[in-house]
């Protein structure tokens, strides 16, 4: 019973995240913005959680709906990433593959900078920055229904784009910039208000997915274990479709739940084999399928009215 509630917690909470990773990709490049700071952008995403969770944690009696805050201003500050990522890839129209390396690498460094000192200052002494909200609304065999919840959010926030995406006028500009620039500023729409748009909204689930993250662990280290490169892994799997992307991640987090319980060693198959499994799985994919894999027409180029 206790792998059961182990599988069931790892498979909810890693699927909520890489799928919020993965959207936050398909946000940016469907509007011709290449997001690879994803990762970096976790990192900042943790940062945050961890630092608006303290005082909450602290507080005597902390309800369910406690977790909210802490996670909307994650989300929030998230944008600073979002801005910086748009500045210099639509304002100054810098190599996207650049900026978002860069974002990468001052998210992971900043974030072990601040964790053992911020830590210390936050968490009485400790040496790292904590999460104690995977702890709260326990259900019963080692299954808490905060995960769940998290879960659920996620599919909310799912259902939402796909639906603004493939059944409005908004979503359809949208998906057009990306394929087309210069047609949707023939029509007389703001492709940088898109842009930004895109790229703010990419960096606010990345936020997302950090904050998850912390729920994961009882104790951040200053990166988030790669999940970030996974998702954006996971949205080209996905062919750039919210439906296939959503069914990858999901795929994946329970792939890689069992392997991190015995039900794949009790069945023979060697730990090394179950570990891999999932990252197997999934190059696999991106090799068989690459053929019929497309990505938007126009991510990663600058757009230029003059090119008209």
């Amino acid at each position: 019973m206790a792998d059961i509630g182990i599988i069931t917690n790892y498979a909810f909470l890693l699927g909520a995240i890489l799928l919020a990773g993965a959207l936050s990709g398909y946000l940016a490049e469907k509007v011709g913005i290449i997001n690879i700071g994803i990762d970096g952008m976790m990192c900042f995403g943790a940062l945050f959680f961890a630092v608006y969770s303290s005082p909450v944690l602290k507080m005597s009696t902390v309800g369910p709906g406690m977790i909210f805050i802490p996670i909307i201003l994650t989300m929030i500050s998230t944008t600073i990433c979002g801005l910086m990522h748009a500045f210099a890839t639509i304002k100054l129209k810098a190599n996207h593959i650049i900026s978002g390396t860069a974002i990468n690498l001052i998210g992971v460094a900043l974030a072990t900078f601040l964790n053992a000192p911020l830590g210390s200052k936050l968490f009485d002494g400790s040496t790292r920055l904590q999460s104690g909200f995977n702890d709260f609304l326990y259900v019963g065999n080692s299954i808490y229904g905060s995960s769940i919840i998290m879960f659920l959010i996620v599919i909310l926030i799912t259902i939402g784009i796909y639906f603004v995406m493939n059944y409005t006028k908004v979503g359809l500009r949208y998906r057009a910039i990306g394929e087309n620039p210069n047609a949707v500023d023939s029509q007389g729409i703001n492709v940088f208000k898109y842009q930004y748009i895109g790229t703010l909204l990419s960096s606010m689930l990345a936020g997302l997915a950090g904050a998850l993250f912390m729920f994961n662990v009882k104790q951040f280290s200053g990166n988030t274990q790669g999940y970030g490169f996974l998702a954006l892994a996971i949205m080209i799997a996905g062919a750039w479709k919210i439906e296939w992307i959503s069914l990858a991640s999901i795929c994946f987090a329970i792939f890689t739940a069992l392997s991190t319980s015995s039900v794949l060693t009790n069945l023979g198959v060697p730990r090394a084999v179950s570990f891999s499994l999932p990252y197997v799985i999934t190059l696999l994919i991106l090799i068989c399928f690459s053929k019929w894999i497309h990505p938007p027409k126009h991510e990663g180029i600058p757009f230029d009215k003059a090119e008209r």
